[in-house]
């Protein structure tokens, strides 16, 4: 069963972070003050709209709409859902959760806490077969090949998956039971066209692959007969909730840390190479999960590392992939520095036959990504002739647009200068022309799905009223909301949230508003990070008679549409009935008129009003 975790824990993680700096290690944020601005990283911008408010603990972005406090912010980032968030930040935070029971999730599948467990069960029974069972004979044989040893199996979660097609699925209880459908959702078992349900894996050295959390999200098994490759030589778990290729990154949960402390991260391609990395000393490194390098993989990198150093194959399709991957890693502003292996090596077979300086030394001799794009085409190009000047030029400002720093967009133009041998005032004006047409060309980078702009079909009265609130440091408006104005007049639901926390003095509004709808939230990021442009000069300088003027605007709307509701309640009426009517009828406009004479004769007007208990 799904838990969840009380809101004291929730506010206590929240209160515990600055948004800023939670922000800020994701992004590059410049502090103004008391506020906070960025580049979104949620839509492409070259001035920033993206601003963070501290003190509120929000965050909103004036051109694509996102919004919220720091837990919406790891979510549309990481893209994660709401439990997985808390966890990261409360790790962060360094506060200890514990999920209570929660709402019956039947109809929804089982939770992403049932698929971890029963990948993280699956783990244990493919591990304890690897060292006990006879039938893993060859599979112990493999490892041992590999120089595998007995700790290594234990450190990083390998384990057989024996031949037949029941060791999962007999034990996982009855058809239907919880433990079934948790490993069936977690792609450990699968059905065939009879309906008979069977393990995935079979004959195969398993792989644990775990998440950053070191949560086991899925497998990767490698086929142990030469002959025996249907479904390919390695195998993953399919996508599951919790396992997505794209995301991943094999050994992040043991190299956070070495990778955190040096700001520096080897990347590899396969899983051994990054086992034996790791048993050679080289203690920040990861591999991708048979993937390309996606932006999601940059992204995760970017919270721990500022460079890159991408351990890459000889051949030409691995140098492609390395520029590809690349200019991805330099669009999300990480330095990135390539190393080129022998011919026919890896970084298991060059440690295990010169140790761990001869791969020391191929990391250390790591070449720019311009310099390599630039030898890459020298192979196939002429770069003296004009043509192949040009293409190289299309190509090495094609690579050098994808850096986000400009010291770094200009110091690999001065490279291509320095190897083309062209000015390198010809190649920045070239970029600028370059630059333009990309962004006028290219789609936005697709952001993740967010409200849209919060006010965009608000009444102006209440997000003036919101806005005065969120940026008034005077309590005399609160006061006089919570005096003189029911919550229920206030028409627009986010404005209404967002008000009634803001007049009731809610020490941290975002947390005030957890239960409260997205756009809540995203409204409310808006207003305690939007300058106060709202209210005129004269408004300006006395918040009190702002207060009192918006409250009045709004009790003008509401004695206007008990009017237009009394008058066609008098084209059907008769007799006593419509007298009595048409006197109500006269007095509303007698009290509306009173309304627009100022504060000091409306408020006695609304005070009856209240009295009477009307509309509240």
């Amino acid at each position: 069963m799904a838990g969840r975790v009380s809101k004291d824990v929730i506010d206590q993680i929240r209160g515990a972070l600055d948004i800023a700096d939670v922000i800020g290690s994701y992004i590059q944020v410049k502090r103004t003050g008391q506020s906070a601005k960025a580049l979104c990283p949620f839509h492409k911008e070259k001035t920033p709209s993206f601003h963070i408010n501290p003190a509120r603990q929000a965050f909103h972005c004036f051109g694509c709409g996102a919004g919220g406090d720091v837990f919406k912010f790891v979510m549309l980032y990481e893209n994660v859902d709401f439990p997985t968030a808390l966890r990261m930040l409360a790790a962060r935070a360094g506060i200890a959760i514990h999920f209570e029971e929660g709402p019956d999730r039947r109809g929804e599948g089982p939770a992403k806490d049932e698929l971890f467990r029963a990948n993280e069960e699956a783990a244990q029974r493919y591990q304890q077969e690897l060292r006990q069972s006879s039938a893993a004979a060859e599979a112990r044989a493999y490892l041992e090949r590999r120089a595998l040893d007995p700790a290594a199996w234990k450190e990083w979660g390998i384990g057989y998956a024996p031949e037949g097609w029941g060791f999962l699925a007999d034990a996982a209880g009855t058809r239907g039971g919880i433990g079934r459908k948790a490993l069936e959702a977690a792609g450990l078992l699968s059905t065939n066209e009879n309906g008979r349900i069977y393990d995935r894996f079979r004959g195969r050295v398993m792989f644990t692959i775990r998440d950053e959390l070191g949560r086991a999200a899925g497998f990767s098994g490698r086929v142990l007969k030469a002959d025996d490759q249907a479904g390919g030589k390695y195998v993953n778990t399919p996508e599951t909730p919790v396992f997505r290729k794209s995301r991943l990154l094999f050994g992040l949960d043991k190299a956070k840390r070495a990778i955190l402390e040096a700001r520096q991260v080897l990347l590899v391609e396969g899983q051994i190479d990054c086992i034996r990395c790791h048993l050679a000393g080289f203690q920040n490194t990861v591999a991708s999960q048979g993937t390309a390098v996606t932006e999601e993989h940059a992204r995760l990198l970017k919270r721990y590392a500022d460079h890159v150093i991408m351990v890459l194959d000889a051949d030409s399709a691995g140098r492609k992939a390395a520029l590809r991957a690349a200019a991805l890693l330099m669009a999300e502003g990480l330095v990135v520095s390539l190393a080129a292996l022998p011919a026919g090596e890896d970084p298991d077979s060059l440690i295990l036959k010169g140790g761990p300086e001869a791969f020391a030394a191929v990391w250390r001799e790591v070449r720019t990504p311009m310099d390599f794009l630039l030898d890459v085409l020298d192979e196939s190009e002429d770069l003296r002739s004009p043509a192949g000047l040009l293409r190289a030029t299309r190509a090495a400002l094609d690579l050098a647009a994808h850096a986000q720093d400009d010291i770094q967009r200009d110091r690999m133009l001065l490279e291509a200068a320095a190897r083309l041998h062209v000015p390198g005032d010809a190649l920045r004006r070239e970029m600028k022309k370059f630059l333009r047409q990309k962004y006028r060309s290219a789609p936005a980078r697709e952001a993740p799905p967010v409200p849209a702009p919060a006010g965009a079909e608000r009444p102006g009265m209440e997000v003036e009223l919101a806005s005065l609130l969120a940026t008034c440091d005077d309590p005399e408006p609160a006061g006089l909301v919570r005096r003189w104005l029911p919550y229920a007049m206030i028409s627009d639901p986010a404005c209404r949230a967002v008000i009634q926390a803001l007049a009731e003095e809610e020490p941290d509004l975002m947390a005030a508003l957890d239960e409260e709808s997205e756009d809540s939230q995203a409204f409310a990021a808006q207003i305690v990070n939007s300058p106060r442009k709202v209210l005129g000069r004269e408004q300006d300088l006395n918040v009190e008679k702002a207060a009192q003027d918006l409250i009045l605007r709004v009790w003008q709307r509401h004695l206007e549409a008990r009017r237009e509701k009394l008058g066609e309640r008098m084209q059907a009426l008769a007799g006593e009935e419509r007298q009595q009517v048409l006197r109500e009828y006269a007095q509303l406009l007698l009290d509306q008129g009173q309304l627009k004479l100022g504060w000091a004769r409306a408020h006695p007007i609304i005070d009856l009003y209240l009295a009477r208990d009307l509309d509240r």
